[in-house]
């Protein structure tokens, strides 16, 4: 239910960095949103054309999508620890890092041929 997209400048990130940035990213949503690992989704995009304050420098654009609530304490502890993740793995500052975050109603996802209101 939770879903990670991670779109970054970086042109090109091996696979067991890959495996290793989502596995830590789906688990920072589980943790603070409180949902199964069962449910969390990250996507990663890398070579991504991002012009950000006026220059092309290393960036990163995350989006966070959730069914239910995400109370702002909870949004506030995710975007510090992703954020400090993405310099962590990827060499990219927080302070080039954009956090969307979204919540949906249960009927707006689907799963396993129905949706979570089902």
């Amino acid at each position: 239910m939770p879903l990670l997209q991670i779109k970054t400048t970086t042109a090109s990130v091996p696979q067991a960095l890959r495996s290793e940035l989502q596995s830590k990213a789906a688990a920072i949503l589980a943790e603070e949103i409180g949902k199964s690992l069962d449910f969390v989704m990250v996507i990663i995009e890398t070579g991504k054309d991002i012009y950000f304050a006026g220059v092309t420098e290393p960036a990163c654009y995350m989006e966070i999508k959730n069914v239910g609530p995400l109370p702002a304490e909870t949004t506030g502890e995710i975007s510090q620890r992703l954020s400090l993740l993405i310099q962590d793995k990827l060499s990219i500052n927080p302070d080039r890092c954009f956090l969307e975050f979204q919540e949906s109603s249960r009927h707006l996802w689907g799963w396993n041929a129905k949706t979570f209101a089902s």
